[in-house]
């Protein structure tokens, strides 16, 4: 195997690695089950910032 074989190789398996990360990552974000998590933080978070604005 030449070296830009090898480049090649490489190149696809980290595309692939990459691609399926993002593919994961989009599914668990948009899954209906995460909603009540994601709203919970989002709330949290909004309290946080009235509570340091009050200071």
């Amino acid at each position: 195997m030449t070296y830009e074989q090898i480049q090649v190789v490489t190149q696809l398996v980290s595309m692939a690695i990459f691609m399926g990360l993002t593919i994961g990552a989009c599914i668990y974000a948009f899954r209906s089950s995460n909603k009540k998590t994601f709203d919970h933080v989002a709330k949290a978070a909004i309290d946080l910032n009235d509570d340091t604005e009050k200071r």
